[in-house]
Formats: structure tokens, sequence, C-alpha cells
């Protein structure tokens, strides 16, 4: 936890060398077009190489920038079992505005990555950069790099790429990435009040506040993680993790259905979240079924929509979350949906 502290002390206080260079005029400029390639790029593609991204002091070692602070959600987005590493680069000096405590925004300049492995092997690092006061999306640079056979670094590819590096591992396009961010107007999933409320070492709410780098601290013995006892806390959050950037009033899927399965930070009994409102008992609106009337129809999960949607892996519409982001079934939190449905 010390170690955690001071690094989020000198991130946020220091003008720490990596910092400037990462904020500064010398800082590369977001990648604008790629195309698809395994072949390493020329001298004049540097921009379009993670390793002028910021995140590495030295690619070739894989060592970190010293800015660079490694978190991790409570409740994990599904990838189909891929190993994911997250960080944050906050530039010197600043605060994350969280005057919205559900909907934080970052300052401009911060940089987030999210890297993404199977069997050791990297295969793809996502980057959000803020590069704009506002909340529009030319505030936001979203992308991914892919990383080259010989993991000697990635390349940033615009375009959708499948099955990459031999696996099952799809990377989603530039304007793919913008589907699911942006229902948070922050554009930042994971990284939040309710994901980081834990006890524990690592970056947390609690060491955020220690720290110094929320603007709007909250009150001592607040508690923002999901509601409920902990089988509804761990299906809530799964939910939250894997539906709840779309399924919200800002999200993609709102135009749709005015399903809410995303939580606020004040919701602290379960009956009277959205989630809970606006799925219990509610008949179907969008989506059909011979079999199945409900979104979830309590006590009975093989006949609530929300928990078989989740079981469907055919590529087609009915599954969920949709094709763009899962080949397989999450087992585990079908399983803590299941539960959770089946003991309302």
């Amino acid at each position: 936890m010390k170690r955690i502290l001071t690094a989020l002390v000198l991130v946020a206080a220091t003008a720490a060398t990596a910092a400037t260079a990462a904020c500064g005029d010398d800082a590369p400029a977001a990648p604008t077009d790629a195309p698809p390639t395994d072949a390493p790029p020329t001298d004049a593609d540097t921009r379009l190489l993670l390793s002028a991204a910021g995140l590495y002091d030295d690619i070739a070692t894989l060592t970190l920038a010293p800015d660079a602070v490694e978190y991790a959600p409570s409740y994990e987005l599904w990838s189909d079992g891929a190993d994911k590493r997250r960080f944050l680069l906050l530039p010197a000096g600043t605060q994350l505005d969280t005057s919205d405590f559900d909907r934080w925004r970052f300052p401009v300049g911060t940089r987030l990555f999210k890297e993404f492995s199977r069997d050791g092997r990297r295969l793809e690092t996502r980057l959000i950069e803020r590069l704009g006061p506002g909340d529009g999306r030319a505030d936001y640079f979203l992308g991914s790099f892919v990383w080259l056979p010989d993991g000697s670094d990635a390349v940033y590819s615009r375009a959708r790429r499948e099955n990459v590096l031999g696996t099952t591992h799809d990377v989603p396009s530039a304007a793919e990435c913008n589907a699911c961010h942006d229902g948070e107007p922050g554009r930042v999933l994971g990284l939040s009040a309710l994901q980081l409320d834990r006890p524990g070492a690592g970056v947390t709410l609690a060491a955020l506040v220690a720290a110094g780098v929320l603007s709007h601290p909250p009150p001592p013995g607040d508690v923002h993680g999901p509601p409920g006892d902990a089988p509804t806390a761990a299906a809530l959050g799964a939910l939250h993790a894997n539906c709840g950037h779309c399924h919200n009033p800002s999200g993609t899927a709102w135009v749709d259905t005015d399903m809410t399965l995303r939580l606020f930070t004040s919701e602290r009994d379960p009956a009277m979240t959205a989630l809970y409102t606006t799925t219990l008992g509610v008949p179907l609106s969008y989506w059909s079924d011979a079999t199945i009337a409900h979104r979830i129809l309590p006590g009975d999960p093989t006949r609530s929509a929300v928990a078989h949607r989740m079981g469907v892996r055919d590529g087609s519409t009915d599954q969920m979350p949709p094709s763009l982001a899962t080949e397989v079934v999450d087992g585990t939190a079908l399983a803590q949906v299941a539960a959770w449905i089946a003991g309302l």
C-alpha cells in the first residue's frame, strides 16, 4: 500500500520527467490511421507504435514508465478468459474530477492502457487518452495497438482485427471502441468509485483519497460498491461491469430498450436500484422468444431473458454481450446471475 500511495502522490504532485514528456510538446500525436499489418513499421511510422505512446520507458525490456500506475477493477469485463493488465498515467499535478461521483472525468493528458495476453503472449494494448476538455468524441482518442509476432512492439490498427497472432482474440476497430465507451461521459470503464471501493492493497478508493487525487473525496465510511449480500453484490457487479456501459440512459442500447444494468453509488438497497426496477418482472419490449416473456422472472433464471442471453454465443443478435466483445460464455458471471435470480 505504501508503494502504491507513493506512486500516486508522485503522479499527482511532482513534475516527473516521464510525465512531462508524455504530456508536453514532444508527446506523439494521437494516431489517425494505419493499415493492419504484422510487418515492422518504418522510421516514419513511429507515431503509430506503442513504444511511442508513453506506457513504456523501454519496451524491449518491458520497463514501464515511472508514472504508470497499475490498477484492477473489482468486477471485470469478460474477455473470453484473456489475461489483462491496466495502467493509469495521470498528468503531474492534476486531479480527477469526481464532482459526479458516478461518472469521473479525467484531466486532459490522462492516458489509460489495457493489455490483453494469452498464455503469456501479448496480443493487444488499448489506449484511451483525453485530448480536450469536453465530453465529445473529439476530446478522446480510443484505439488499439496490435503486438508484432516477435513481441518487440505493437502497431496501431484503426481497422478491426480478428484472430490476432493465431488466437481467437479479436481487436475492435476504432469506431467499435466508441460503441461501448460512449455510454460513459468520461469514456473510462472500470476505474470508478464502485469498482475500487474495496479493502486491501493496491489502487483502491481509499488509496486515491489518501493520495489527494480526487477533487471531491467521499465522506469517511461511505460505501460505494454494489449493494446487497455477497451473492447479490457479485451478480449485480457482473451485470454492471459487462452490461451497464450500454444499458443505461447514456448508453447505445437505450434507443432499443429502457433497461438499466448500470449501478450508481447512491443505490444502497438492491430493491431500489434502477437495475431491479427496470428488469424484475418487466415484460420484454425489444427482444423476443417463444418461451421467455420477462427481462428477469424472479425465481426462474431459465425464463429470464438476461440470464438466457448471457448463455448464448452463436454470433447472432440473441447473445449478450454482443459478438463484438466475446465468443465464449462467461461461466462464472452466468452462474452468479442465475443463482441471484433463483433466490429472488
